[in-house]
């Protein structure tokens, strides 16, 4: 899968699928810095994604050490291209309020899918 580098980010597109329903992401950025996979909620309710009573709640710092809120579900899939990843917890909270990035993929799920990251050529694997 070919990834794209602008503005200093590394982007790539995602499918997920919840509960019988599915979504194209765009503007996911690939964030080895990060623990976590965080998606938007605004980017996933038209596929029925959004807080609810039993939800794991989370918190985290975000820019400037300022405290922001998730909520955790476990989705049915999520799809980089031909290779996909079923029954996996994500975490849904505000990343970027400009909208300029809809979720962040973290080292949870490239460990996870076994990606390898070519920067030479911008792509995207998984073994």
């Amino acid at each position: 899968m070919k990834l794209e580098y602008r503005d200093g980010l590394i982007y790539a597109s995602i499918e997920i699928k919840y509960r019988n329903k599915s979504t194209k992401i765009d503007k996911i950025v690939v964030d080895t810095g990060v623990a976590e996979t965080m998606i938007s909620p605004d980017i996933v309710e038209n596929i029925g994604i959004f807080a609810e009573k039993d939800d794991r709640i989370i918190s985290y710092y975000g820019v400037g050490e300022s405290i922001h809120n998730a909520f955790e579900k476990t989705v049915d899939l999520i799809k980089f291209n031909d290779y996909q990843t079923n029954n996996i917890s994500i975490d849904f909270g505000v990343i970027d309020p400009k909208g300029e990035i809809n979720g962040l993929i973290g080292l949870d799920l490239l460990i996870k899918m076994g990606a390898i990251i070519n920067l030479k050529t911008m792509e995207i694997k998984f073994d």
